[in-house]
């Protein structure tokens, strides 16, 4: 485990019961438990895009510009006005 950060949080009186239940069953820390279900939380979460089907990952390298300085330019074009 690395570096922990201490934080405060509020947790319904239900949601205590539970976890107080839980942590019994599993042996663990409440705080354990919470830190797993955080780390379930952002992994779900990062396995969930699929970069592949992004419409704007795949624009990557096919959109054809008549202009070379795009990157440098690319509000000028967007919206308009002087570069």
């Amino acid at each position: 485990m690395g570096n922990l950060h201490r934080t405060q949080i509020y947790i319904e009186e239900d949601q205590m019961r539970q976890l107080k239940l839980e942590a019994g069953r599993e042996r663990l820390a409440i705080s354990e438990l919470i830190r797993r279900a955080i780390r379930h939380l952002l992994e779900t979460k990062t396995k969930s895009i699929d970069w592949n089907n992004d419409p704007i990952t795949r624009t990557v390298g096919r959109i054809k510009l008549s202009v070379t300085n795009a990157s440098v330019n690319h509000d000028r074009y967007l919206y308009g006005g002087k570069g």
